[in-house]
């Protein structure tokens, strides 16, 4: 089987799984060296079906062009593939339970596409795929997990909440040409 073919059993294994809900799974090229990694896609991606669409996806977009690259240079996905919503249909962080349903799938995921470096935007991410630990602690570093490098970083939400943090959330993002080279 090629990736595309990976990518697709993956996608259709989600889609049987969860029949009844509104799922996002990709965005980008699957031949990218670079996979992006947030937690689950809000009512834009919902709406569009493309993981990062709304603003924290343009801001991420932003970034990754100050910074010399196009959304389309990336492979972009979350860990859990429909959007949370709590009582009254606002968005929710995954719970628990909610991400570890999907972390076969995201592992897999990797697997298929393959890229030299994993990006992870925020806690959910990170912990979603095994670090442990604080995202202060964890942030603009890199790791070696699934034969890979990692890197984590600050989820764009969060820099929206906390524009203080934008300056490290871009020089996290610029490391990724480094690894590249490394």
């Amino acid at each position: 089987m090629d990736k595309k073919q990976k990518l697709e059993y993956i996608w259709g294994a989600i889609k049987r799984a969860y029949p009844k809900r509104k799922l996002v799974f990709n965005d980008g090229s699957p031949d990218s060296q670079i996979m992006i990694i947030g937690e689950a896609p809000g009512v834009d991606e919902e709406i569009q079906g493309k993981p990062f669409v709304g603003r924290a996806g343009k801001l991420l977009n932003a970034t990754l062009e100050t910074l010399g690259w196009q959304r389309s240079d990336f492979y972009v996905s979350n860990i859990v593939k429909y959007r949370p919503t709590d009582e009254f249909g606002r968005n929710r962080t995954p719970t628990p339970e909610e991400i570890e349903k999907f972390r076969a799938a995201i592992e897999k995921e990797i697997e298929a596409v393959d890229p030299k470096i994993v990006v992870l935007l925020g806690k959910v991410a990170m912990s979603g795929l095994g670090v442990e630990g604080a995202m202060g602690e964890n942030r603009g570093k890199v790791f070696d997990k699934f034969n890979r490098k990692v890197l984590i970083t600050y989820h764009p939400a969060a820099i929206l909440r906390n524009i203080n943090w934008e300056a490290n959330f871009r020089s996290d993002l610029s490391k990724i040409r480094e690894l590249l080279d490394a």
